[in-house]
């Protein structure tokens, strides 16, 4: 008896990504993880992450983060029997998407009524920095920019005078989850209309989304006095955080700490916001944990079902079994250098009890192209050889 594998969630669905860095990438890499068929054109190897480092081996670790799993292809599609081979996959795909700067998809040639010529259902799907419309949207952008922009920076800077940049591309991730949420709601839409549509997704919006309550408050009491109650609380060996949001946790915290008597005062055993009382218990805090390896607190507020974690660098982290056990990260082979691995994201953070994700492999450039231009398209060795030698793929 045979066992076919379990299907994925995106089985059947095509997308053909004509995009660069990692905004739009990254959902890429998501979609394909639930089953999509993603095909990323590639030119050159120097205009996308290919030959940016830091690398294992002669691959580019940001390149293999934001693009395991697809295939991989070259067209130049600046040449017109390009421009009529890109139209041609459009016509037996269901999604494009693209990250260039508005207008640039039109002045290829590319825009959304030109794909509907061919493919009247097609999803197209554009990231950008501004939008589509507004007053910056010419403007180059990358995700410092975005940081800067949406207050990101000068919020998370406050208490050092000046603004403070995330570590992580955490604007690219936005809007690549947001154009991912996109994706799966029109593929939805078409399924029960058979309409395809064109959605759009501005950087700047999703790092907007991050401070919608610190922008409400701004807009209510002209002032920008509103914190967010996460902080850092120092140990004798390190750094933890707690958040006690909810009713019943202060009152287990104060007991904890030893403070029986004010576990029972209702205006120190409030939820978090709803007591004046809370600068004082916050300073109770602070001083307790001062006298205590991080060990300890974690394992008393754990202990006392309070959320806990303590602050880790990069290789604590890579320690961490949890991460290990959860396939958060996993192990991918190096091109050119046999039982060499290189650490890449897991299977798409989202896990299905029915239709599991995976991960592919990390595509070399140009890999899929007698597949794709072959197979899919259906075009012979001899007009393959002589695309190469006219300049339109690689």
């Amino acid at each position: 008896m045979t066992h076919s594998s379990p299907s994925k969630v995106l089985d059947g669905v095509r997308i053909l990504e004509l995009a660069r860095w990692q905004a739009a990438p990254r959902g890429g890499m998501i979609l394909r993880d639930m089953g999509a068929e993603v095909i990323k054109i590639e030119w050159r190897k120097g205009a996308d992450l290919r030959n940016s480092g830091p690398f294992v081996g002669d691959t580019s670790v940001q390149f293999a983060a934001y693009n395991r799993g697809k295939k991989s292809i070259t067209l130049n599609t600046r040449h017109p029997k390009g421009k009529e081979l890109f139209l041609d996959l459009v016509a037996v795909s269901d999604v494009v998407l693209e990250n260039f700067r508005p207008g640039t998809m039109d002045d290829m040639e590319f825009g959304y009524d030109d794909m509907c010529r061919v493919n009247p259902g097609v999803i197209l799907a554009s990231v950008s920095g501004f939008g589509q419309y507004g007053p910056y949207r010419d403007r180059q952008c990358f995700d410092p920019i975005i940081q800067a922009m949406s207050g990101i920076g000068d919020q998370t800077g406050r208490g050092f005078d000046q603004p403070i940049m995330a570590e992580g591309p955490i604007m690219d991730r936005t809007a690549a989850l947001h154009a991912t949420v996109g994706i799966l709601g029109a593929l939805r839409h078409r399924d029960r209309t058979g309409e395809g549509q064109w959605l759009e997704v501005a950087m700047l919006d999703g790092g907007i989304s991050l401070e919608e309550v610190a922008l409400a408050m701004c807009y209510e009491t002209g002032t920008n006095d509103f914190k967010r109650a996460g902080t850092f609380l120092k140990c004798q060996d390190g750094w933890v955080t707690t958040g006690a949001a909810r009713a019943g946790m202060w009152e287990r915290m104060l007991k904890v700490m030893g403070y029986d008597e004010l576990s029972e005062d209702p205006e120190y055993a409030a939820p978090m916001f709803a007591t004046e009382k809370a600068e004082i218990r916050m300073e109770l805090l602070h001083l307790w944990c001062e006298e205590r390896p991080v060990k300890e607190v974690e394992d008393a507020l754990v202990a006392a079902d309070i959320p806990v974690g303590r602050a880790m660098s990069i290789p604590e982290v890579l320690e961490d079994r949890h991460i290990w056990e959860r396939e958060v990260m996993m192990e991918a082979d190096v091109d050119g250098h046999p039982g060499k691995k290189m650490l890449v994201p897991g299977p798409s953070f989202i896990k299905f009890s029915k239709t599991p994700t995976t991960a592919g492999p990390i595509p070399r450039f140009g890999e899929h192209n007698p597949g794709i231009y072959g197979g899919l398209l259906g075009l012979d060795d001899e007009r393959l050889a002589e695309m190469v030698k006219d300049g339109i793929i690689t």
